[in-house]
């Protein structure tokens, strides 16, 4: 077959104008339009005055800068440098800034001063799912995620570690002021640069130190981020932080088709689950306006502290146990049968445990301690299997959620949990998923709670920017470029568009 012709040369009798360079559904379009959305409220929330400065040289704008962010997280470019490369000599920035190329440093100073308030645009994005009814919010699903932090795992050290480090970096230190100040040279009027590397390491490991000495509890630190803590994930163990969401699907008659939403983000730098249920269930009836009505969790989230707080809220909650192997022995503690009366268990062997004591646990309270003599445990042909432990025999501890945790069992042989159970993994965990494949987060580029707290909103953000965009291009029906659409709603959530494309806001009129 011919080739086709081929030069690098050819002009353009018409130019072609910029928004001609873009498609009509490409989801750059869809983050400019939610931000060309965001009334004045929202932009002071931001901390942003819109109307600029009276003098001075002329700044970018604000709607463009926030728009390169946006549709950079979205596409899984969040660096300053690659920003502003993109910005340069790719069509959708350039159509975004309006064939402006605002540098590295611009973009970060903006980022930097304004990171922390963009949570608000989280709220934006999901108060938008929710006034139009695509959130599906019968049901929802709580997860956490190990995210690698900024910082190297070798650079975390215990108190020890810290003392012999400091003991090292002070001797340099002493080698090296002692070399300067050898000879009749008049001094240099800057710190040489090893000395002058030698004296911040010694100032970080003396930060260090103190950071460490002030928190609670706290075993080691690391040099680079203080924050982050050393997790076990996929990879190995690594510094870094414990990433939390809610995630609610898509309601499929409004939106079209399947999809997922977050509703709401967080980061901890505790490794475990446990204490962060009940602030994730919180803040996404915050955000969403409405209490799901049921909320599927892993094992990682299961406690009696947790089922006492779901059951004061009136919360219906699927959550899986840790010890799901041990429940399946015979000698496991619910097949032990109580008796009020003489306040005793009766084993399944039919041999007696009689209450013994109390015990003071840290985060249950008081535990109750039952157990049946060494001397009739050793005889028994369970012995082996139930305990192992000839001396004392058979312990039973019960505490004051054992009522609520044989309960919430019994809950999850029904066949109503295990049908939500299966249905898990398959609205949250494809979440992270995305995140880390698609947009890039496998690993925070900020460093510090706070910063990777807003870094981690705003990948949410985009998330759910990226499921609103899937939701107009399924809804949109084809149209004729020169055929106008109906004008946009006054919602005051809805995303407009710019003609022919349809608003966002219309999509639901047919559901």
């Amino acid at each position: 077959m011919p080739w086709r012709p081929f030069t690098r040369d050819q002009g353009w009798l018409l130019p072609p104008t910029l928004d001609e360079l873009l498609a009509d559904d490409h989801p750059a379009r869809f983050v400019a339009d939610f931000v060309d959305s965001l009334d004045r409220d929202v932009w002071a929330e931001l901390g942003i005055a819109l109307d600029g400065e009276e003098v001075g040289a002329p700044a970018y704008h604000p709607r463009a800068l926030l728009s390169v962010w946006l549709y950079g997280f979205t596409a899984g470019v969040r660096s300053s440098r690659k920003l502003e490369a993109a910005c340069r000599d790719q069509v959708p920035y350039l159509w975004l800034t309006g064939w402006q190329h605002p540098d590295h440093n611009t973009l970060w100073r903006f980022y930097q001063a304004h990171r922390q308030d963009m949570r608000v645009l989280l709220k934006q994005t999901i108060g938008t799912a929710v006034e139009l009814g695509l959130i599906d919010l019968a049901v929802q699903a709580v997860d956490g995620t190990k995210v690698q932090g900024n910082a190297a795992g070798n650079r975390t050290y215990d108190p020890a570690g810290l003392r012999r480090l400091l003991e090292r970096t002070e001797a340099a230190i002493a080698e090296l002021e002692a070399q300067n100040e050898g000879g009749y040279d008049s001094p240099a009027p800057h710190l040489p640069e090893s000395l002058r590397r030698a004296t911040y390491r010694r100032a970080q490991v003396r930060a260090a130190m103190d950071r460490l000495a002030s928190r609670e509890g706290a075993r080691r630190v690391n040099l680079t981020d203080g924050d982050a803590e050393l997790m076990k994930g996929r990879h190995g163990i690594l510094p870094g932080y414990n990433a939390q969401a809610v995630v609610s699907p898509l309601d499929p008659g409004r939106a079209g088709k399947t999809g997922l939403f977050i509703t709401a983000a967080d980061v901890t730098t505790a490794a475990d689950d446990y204490d962060q249920l009940t602030p994730m269930l919180e803040q996404a009836e915050e955000m969403t306006g409405e209490r799901a009505g049921v909320t599927l969790a892993d094992g990682g989230y299961h406690s009696g502290p947790n089922l006492k707080t779901c059951a004061e809220r009136g919360q219906t909650i699927v959550m899986s146990e840790g010890q799901r192997e041990a429940m399946k022995s015979p000698y496991f503690k619910d097949r032990f049968e109580h008796d009020a009366a003489t306040d005793s268990y009766t084993c399944p062997q039919g041999k007696r445990l009689p209450f013994r004591g109390l015990r003071w646990h840290e985060g249950t309270g008081w535990m109750r301690a039952y157990r049946a003599s060494g001397a009739v445990c050793r005889v028994c042909p369970a012995f082996g299997t139930c305990t192992k432990d000839g001396r004392w025999g058979r312990t039973i501890w019960t505490g004051p959620y054992d009522k609520l945790l044989r309960g919430h069992r019994e809950w999850m042989t029904t066949a109503g949990a295990r049908a939500f159970r299966k249905r898990r993994k398959e609205i949250v965990e494809p979440v992270f998923g995305i995140l880390k494949e698609q947009m890039g987060a496998r690993r925070f580029l900020l460093r510090g709670l706070a910063n990777v707290s807003a870094e981690f909103g705003l990948l949410a953000t985009a998330f759910n920017l990226r499921s609103l965009w899937r939701v107009r291009a399924t809804r949109t029906p084809r149209q004729s470029p020169h055929k106008p659409l109906p004008g946009p709603s006054p919602l005051r959530h809805s995303l407009h568009r710019r003609l022919p494309r349809m608003p966002l806001s219309e999509l639901t009129t047919a559901a």
